[in-house]
């Protein structure tokens, strides 16, 4: 029996690869077709733009998805409500679907059968083929996808509402559906700084095996790292198999983001100054990126995540305390307790990796660290016995520091990270999310098209 790990194949056995490189192919398909330019969701309390669905047509294309290729009909919906499977019986946890405005569609003109080319930027980026229309109730698949106490009670504290950022995406979407395969037909030119994390799974897989990582220990982020952050990394990155992971990589979900979130572009930057500066070595640790807008479904958003990073290559998965969580919405350790035992309500009666069709990748489930006065460092909750003096990272104590202009201690904040916050801070004339970056990051996105010329009718 060998002891040693190898490399997962993706989710489903196979990478989706749904990207048209052929141009004469890519203008071929594009011709003659119906346009339809993609428009954001905006919130139905505040019209902020708390979606894009190109990110979804991304990720679904470069096969982080995988083995999702296309936008859920009426019947996978359903089963990804009822049981988190694909109706092929793959584990997957949300509905993705390509919602639009009764009017769009009257003005479009299509039907089933009908293929539809997707405008990004005013320019050509992807074609729709239309299996289904269909029409649906936002308040209901919201209430579904995220559960209810009453219906899950194991991990679901209370009700959702419009103050759930995941909840309201659902919750503000049309009512009606297009459904089908989607292929990209004119890849994206990512702009700085996020060209430099851009690794979907077959290049990520690619640069493991370059690298000669065999195991490698996926981090998800939405925040600039503090060193709490850096020792989880670090710590959970001995979990391997005869010896530590090879590799750590860091994943950060790159989409809208809640008021008072740190700036995309400090996350990734933030990220990479760990290794640029040593903290982390660069031997060891490297930054990427997955477009999605976050749903924060804590247990759910963590199967989304061992699909997402075990489809990249990774043998292993760090979870800890609120994985993915915002508000209290679900208990603080929902998402360990899918990882070790499952959650029968939601359709997994044994952990993700312990069911059929389920995962290949290990979770790695972590409590938290702590600033220790006794110890003098930070120390791991279930290691440290001084409880009573533990002194806890605090993502709103942090940036209530940055707010007024204070450079938070090296104990718990990199200079060189802050630093970075400082730069992007001179950018947008803010440290954190407002609402004029929300609407300066719909209108520039992450990317730019090239052009492309064809013959389309309107």
């Amino acid at each position: 029996m060998s002891l040693k790990i190898q490399t997962p194949p993706p989710h489903g056995g196979k990478l989706v690869d749904a990207v048209v490189r052929d141009e004469h192919k890519a203008v071929s398909m594009a011709a003659g077709l119906p346009v339809y330019d993609i428009k954001p969701t905006r919130s139905i309390i505040d019209g902020n733009p708390i979606r894009n669905v190109y990110r979804e047509v991304m990720s679904i294309a470069y096969g982080f998805f995988s083995p999702l290729d296309r936008f859920m009909t009426r019947n996978e919906v359903e089963s990804v409500l009822k049981e988190r499977r694909l109706t092929d019986g793959w584990l997957f946890p949300f509905p993705i679907i390509f919602d639009i405005s009764e009017d769009d569609l009257r003005k479009l003109g299509v039907k089933e059968g009908d293929r539809v080319l997707l405008r990004l930027k005013s320019q050509p980026f992807a074609v729709l083929d239309i299996e289904e229309v269909w029409k649906f109730d936002p308040k209901d698949i919201a209430d579904r996808t995220f559960g209810t106490p009453e219906r899950n009670p194991e991990v679901v504290r209370r009700r959702f509402d419009e103050k759930h950022p995941g909840w309201l995406i659902y919750r503000s979407m049309s009512g009606l559906a297009l459904a089908g395969k989607v292929h990209v037909i004119n890849e994206p030119v990512f702009k700085d700084p996020y060209n430099r994390f851009w690794y979907p799974p077959a290049k990520s897989r690619e640069e493991f095996r370059s690298r000669g990582w065999r195991t490698v220990i996926a981090h998800q982020t939405r925040n600039v790292p503090h060193t709490g952050h850096e020792h989880l990394m670090k710590n959970a990155a001995y979990m391997g198999d005869i010896e530590p992971c090879h590799g750590i990589l860091v994943n950060a979900i790159i989409g809208a983001k809640r008021l008072g979130d740190f700036v995309d572009e400090a996350i990734l930057e933030g990220h990479e100054a760990v290794n640029k500066y040593g903290y982390i070595s660069p031997k060891r640790h490297m930054v990427t990126m997955t477009l999605w807008d976050m749903r924060y479904g804590n247990p759910l958003e963590s199967l989304l995540h061992g699909i997402i990073r075990q489809n990249m290559g990774c043998t292993h998965h760090m979870f800890g305390r609120d994985h993915a969580a915002v508000g209290d919405y679900y208990d603080p350790y929902s998402t360990q307790v899918l990882w070790e035992k499952g959650i029968p309500s939601f359709g997994l009666p044994a952990p993700p990796y312990d069911v059929d069709k389920g995962l290949k990748i290990r979770p790695v489930n972590i409590k938290e660290f702590w600033y220790c006065p006794k110890c003098g460092e930070i120390a791991y909750s279930d290691t440290c016995g001084h409880a009573d003096v533990a002194q806890r990272f605090s993502g709103s104590f942090i940036r209530g520091l940055i707010a007024e202009g204070i450079e938070p201690p090296p104990i718990i904040f990199r200079p060189e990270v802050y630093r970075i916050i400082v730069k992007w801070w001179r950018v947008y004339n803010y440290p954190f999310v407002n609402r004029k970056y929300l609407e300066l990051k719909e209108r520039e996105l992450e990317v730019d098209l090239k052009p492309m010329e064809v013959s389309s009718r309107r």
